[in-house]
This record gives structure tokens, C-alpha cells and sequence, in this order.
């Protein structure tokens, strides 16, 4: 529906959109924080209690709700109708068009924008999940499929937003792209790589090694039985699923020395991906010396999912994407994009 429509839509029926996109909102904020209560939405849609409880009670009456004493919830048909009309709400928010711009600036493959900023909350990241796990539904193909994931806490998060139709007609293999021993265990790629694995059905492999390794320990372990059929899984793989963090931020939990994090400050590092930290330019500052993935090796996956949100990261996702191969599909928050698009 272009804008020419859209108003001329308006001018028979007034205020039939913004009614449509209140309701909306209210689906998804309720599927977001379900169980929920009418204080709580009111506030996180920054609505009157007495205008929610109208909406509510006009979606109860159409079947897209249900309540009880913990709060409010969609129904089975709620979430159908919910998940149909996306696009659209899309349309009418111009997301579809913005998704456009922003992947002919970042010069990628596609862009997916979800609603909100995540730097204001976490109710965002479950969004993310549901549009990763839509894409792969989308373009994983039948039969055998490894896929390498990266660790953190937005991996960790989208993880539990994807589901067992996953599998139907596919065997899904979840490899770590990396080491983890020494960071919080529920954002190592190893156990990243189980939740996936549990949520969709599928098969996981694990990498116990250390994140950083010195020169003498990195080739010795590269030939080990239990490393040496997990690094051939990565190098034979099609898909690879990684976050983008900041560059302090990422050096911190890297555990990189005071040395090498004084360089990174003096060289003004922007952000972090597959061990590699980089300037405003894209140019690769240092690299984490480390067994696994790397920026080189997913130029010849077929698809590349990045998955990285907020206004507050915006810098190192653009700067990201000047070396990022073009095959990346990016899924963000207006936020995030916003940022991006208005330099």
C-alpha cells in the first residue's frame, strides 16, 4: 500500500489505521511480556488504563486474548493474527522501505528492523529471535545444515525465540564458532549452540578451549580428536549466527591486557566481531589470537546472520558492515537504525 492509498484509505474511514497500529502494538507488547497485567502494559505502551482496558477488551471479545489472575496473554489465534498482519504493520510504519534504505547503505544482502530501541529494555531482543528464527525457516534448505553460532548475550537471548518446525525435513547441526573457557558460561558459543540445538530439535557439538591461547598452544590443539572434527564441521558450514558488540565492551570480557586495551582506546576502536576489533573505517585493529571462526572464513557461507541492536551500538554496526561479507543479512531495531540512517 503506498502513501496515495493509505490516504485515501484514511479520508473514507478516519483514524482506521492508528487504531489498527494502537491494537497491534498492544498484541505484541502482550505477547512480549506475557503473562501481563493492564498497570504494567498501560506503562510500557505509555497508554491510560482506560483507554488499554477499551482496546482489550474489544480484542478479548474477538477471541486474540486470554486472561487469568498472573494477566493477560494472546490466544493460539491471537498469535496467528498477530504474526500475519506484521507486514502490514510494516507497511503502514514504512519499516519495509527503511529496511531497503538501510541495506543499500550498509551495502549487504537484506536488513530486518524490528520496532523499539533495545538500549531502553530487553523486550526488543525477543523480537530479534522471532525474526531469526523466521529467516532460517525462509532459507535453510531441506536436508543436512550446519550452522556456526557465536557466543554473548544477544545470542544467548534470540536463542530461545526458535523453534522445533525448524527440523521438519532438516537435520540441523549447531557448532560453536569458538572457544569459551574463562567467560560466563551461558554466553559461551558452546552453550549457545545446546540452547539452539534443544529449541529447535536439533544436534549441537561443543569446542572446549580457552577464548585466548598463546602462540606455543594454538597449533598443537588444532589437531586434537576432539577439535579437529568441530573446526572441519565450521569450515564445511553454510550459515553462521553472530552478534556485534562495542569495543570496550567486548575487550573487557575478552580479557585482553592493559596494553593491548590502551591501544584499542588510542586507536579508537568502535566495536567487535569474530575476535576482531576495528576503527570507524572497518580497519582490523587487533585480532584475538584464538581457534574458530573467523572474519575471513564466513566470505564463502552462504548466509552471514548478524544480529545486533540498539542506537547505543549503531556506530559499531555500520563500521562493521565495511568488512562484512555481502551476503550478511542484518536483523536490528529501529534504534540502531535509526542512528545509522540519519548520518
Amino acid at each position: 500500500m503506498d502513501d496515495n492509498e493509505m490516504d485515501l484509505l484514511e479520508s473514507v474511514v478516519p483514524g482506521l489505521i492508528g487504531e489498527f497500529l494502537q491494537r497491534f502494538d498492544i498484541l505484541k507488547s502482550i505477547d512480549l511480556l506475557a503473562p501481563v497485567g493492564r498497570r504494567v502494559l498501560s506503562e510500557h505502551l505509555h497508554l491510560s488504563e482506560r483507554v488499554l482496558r477499551s482496546q482489550t477488551d474489544v480484542l478479548k471479545t474477538q477471541g486474540l486474548l486470554t486472561s487469568s489472575q498472573a494477566g493477560m496473554m494472546l490466544s493460539d489465534e491471537g498469535r496467528r493474527v498477530m504474526n500475519g498482519l506484521e507486514p502490514v504493520a510494516n507497511r503502514f510504519l514504512g519499516l519495509t522501505s527503511q529496511e531497503k534504505l538501510l541495506a543499500e547503505r550498509l551495502d549487504i544482502e537484506r536488513c530486518f528492523i524490528v520496532r523499539g530501541d533495545r538500549a531502553d529494555g530487553d523486550a526488543v531482543t525477543k523480537q530479534l529471535g522471532t525474526i531469526l528464527n523466521d529467516a532460517l525457516a525462509k532459507l535453510l534448505p531441506e536436508g543436512n545444515n550446519t550452522i556456526v553460532v557465536m557466543g554473548g548475550s544477544t545470542m544467548a537471548s534470540v536463542a530461545m525465540q526458535l523453534s522445533p518446525e525448524l527440523s521438519n525435513n532438516r537435520k540441523l547441526t549447531f557448532v560453536p564458532g569458538r572457544g569459551g573457557i574463562g567467560e560466563s558460561v551461558d554466553k559461551q558459543a558452546n552453550s549457545v549452540a545446546a540452547l539452539m540445538a534443544k529449541r529447535t530439535r536439533g544436534e549441537a557439538k561443543s569446542l572446549y578451549i580457552p577464548e585466548q591461547l598463546s602462540e606455543s598452544t594454538y597449533h598443537p590443539l588444532l589437531n586434537e580428536p576432539t577439535v579437529k572434527p568441530v573446526l572441519d564441521l565450521i569450515s564445511h558450514a553454510g550459515v553462521a549466527i553472530h552478534g556485534i558488540g562495542k569495543a570496550g565492551d567486548m575487550a573487557r570480557r575478552r580479557g585482553v591486557n592493559e596494553e593491548i586495551l590502551s591501544y584499542l582506546r588510542k586507536a579508537k576502536a568502535v566495536g567487535e566481531a569474530f575476535g576482531s576489533f576495528y576503527n570507524r573505517e572497518g580497519r582490523i585493529l587487533y585480532q584475538v589470537h584464538r581457534i574458530g571462526l573467523q572474519l575471513n572464513d564466513v566470505q564463502h557461507f552462504n548466509h552471514v546472520f548478524a544480529v545486533a541492536s540498539g542506537h547505543d551500538k549503531a556506530q559499531a554496526i555500520e563500521s562493521y558492515m565495511k568488512i562484512a561479507p555481502h551476503q550478511t543479512i542484518l536483523i536490528t531495531d529501529e534504534g540502531a537504525a535509526n542512528a545509522i540512517l540519519k548520518k
